[in-house]
């Protein structure tokens, strides 16, 4: 999957009730974050130990990894078999996505470790 493509799914993912000038203002703008999603678009979202706590219970096998999301520009997009959240705060990375395959979740680990996040966001249908 191109870094494009990855954004676009996971914004209209998490982002499908947010207005679109907000995140083209807030999140994917110069000098935002994508992760900005939780915060400015108010997207519902767990959040510290309770997204850490969500995000350990989940049950899956493999699911996308990428990083950064600085002005809607992304790194190292992979697959990745299940991480905790205690390995991704260790991560070296300034921020860390993992979602599901399907986008019916994502965990983001921000560089702002112990003010902003980590968010967990599941999609209900």
């Amino acid at each position: 999957m191109d870094e494009k493509t990855l954004i676009n799914d996971w914004l209209s993912a998490f982002g499908k009730d947010v207005d679109k000038k907000l995140i083209e203002k807030h999140v994917i703008s110069s000098g935002n974050l994508l992760w900005h999603l939780f915060t400015w678009g108010k997207v519902s979202c767990l959040e510290g130990d309770e997204a850490r706590n969500a995000f350990d219970n989940l049950n899956y096998s493999e699911a996308i990894k990428f990083c950064d999301g600085y002005s809607g520009h992304i790194e190292g997009i992979s697959l990745t078999e299940k991480v905790s959240a205690a390995y991704l705060d260790n991560s070296p990375e300034s921020d860390v996505y993992i979602t599901a395959k399907d986008f019916s979740w994502t965990y983001v680990r921000t560089h702002e470790k112990d003010f902003c996040g980590p968010y967990f966001c599941r999609i209900i249908n």
